[in-house]
């Protein structure tokens, strides 16, 4: 059973980060909504102790989400207008008109997107939202990666570079902020008065038990994968899931491992532009998109095996 004291305090961190966001930004926070399951129970969090008017939700449009996914969040914003709530998709529009997708993205950095070299990510997702707060459901029991953070923090470029706040720390720094001078400011409090990037992690602490208690407990619809046996949602074909779960997601969704083949075959010839523009003699390991995909999907199946190729020896290096 969820402890409501963990609910109580999602609560109180949501209304401390609403306070700080019209404080320092003069705008409403913006809530960071992928389709998944915490991001569900982040929304409801916020319909049920904020005003309306005091946060957005978004969704980060990456072009490799499942059908499932898209059309969940379809209705959930549907559902959020009607209510008044500002719900709104971020295309990735270039200053051109155009737009940034996956596919698109993958010819144009030359590399298919690895565990190592994620820029899907910091393209796709984590630009989304400048010179705001962001609400965010990260939870320290997803990863050991995720451990280590808390409940307020400060974007950095790197992971070394972000800085994390605990709700006490942060209601007192806010506190003092009203009253000292600058040259007392914590990080937290010297981002926010330049209006740089924030996170808020309303539900970092809590567990799967405490998110699918809540989501039962409130009968909140959710993703349908995850009765399709998905622990987690997310983009099909992420560098980190593993490799049965990619051929899992391949074969239920078979259009999207023609688009990533299609997209590897421009790829190639990106690269091959680019040997001819450099002068450069040696040959590309791959005949076409399709064995680069194979070679790809199986990634973290192969790991430290020397006869897999490196990334390295694939690009011609």
């Amino acid at each position: 059973m969820l402890p409501q004291e963990r609910i109580d305090k999602s609560a109180e961190i949501l209304r401390l980060a609403s306070d700080m966001s019209q404080s320092f930004y003069k705008k409403p926070m913006v809530v960071c909504y992928s389709g998944g399951k915490d991001s569900d129970v982040l929304l409801d969090l916020c319909e049920t102790y904020l005003d309306p008017g005091e946060y957005i939700v978004q969704h980060s449009l990456t072009t490799v989400d499942a059908p499932p996914t898209i059309r969940h969040i379809k209705d959930n914003f549907k559902r959020l207008e009607e209510k008044g709530i500002k719900a709104q998709i971020d295309y990735h529009e270039n200053e051109d008109g155009t737009r940034t997708t996956m596919w698109n993205l993958i010819p144009q950095k030359g590399i298919p997107p690895t565990r190592h070299v994620r820029y899907c990510c910091s393209t796709l997702k984590e630009t989304s939202t400048p010179n705001a707060m962001a609400i965010l459901g990260v939870r320290g029991g997803e990863s050991s990666k995720r451990q280590g953070r808390d409940v307020f923090g400060v974007r950095g470029g790197t992971y070394r570079e972000a800085a994390f706040f605990s709700l006490d720390h942060t209601s007192e720094v806010y506190e003092e902020s009203k009253v000292m001078p600058d040259v007392w400011d914590c990080k937290l409090i010297e981002i926010m008065k330049k209006k740089g990037d924030t996170v808020v992690n309303p539900i970092y602490e809590w567990t799967d038990s405490d998110i699918w208690n809540y989501i039962r407990g409130k009968g909140i619809k959710y993703n349908p994968l995850y009765d399709m046996g998905f622990w987690r949602v997310g983009c099909i074909g992420c560098p980190m899931a593993s490799y049965k779960i990619k051929q899992k997601e391949f074969d239920l969704f078979p259009t999207y491992k023609q688009a990533y083949i299609h997209a590897f075959d421009k790829m190639l010839e990106t690269i091959k532009e680019r040997q001819r523009r450099d002068g450069a003699k040696r040959e590309i390991e791959w005949e076409n998109g399709k064995e680069v995909f194979d070679w790809w999907i199986q990634e973290d199946k192969y790991g430290d095996n020397p006869n897999q190729m490196t990334l390295t020896e694939y690009l011609g290096g």
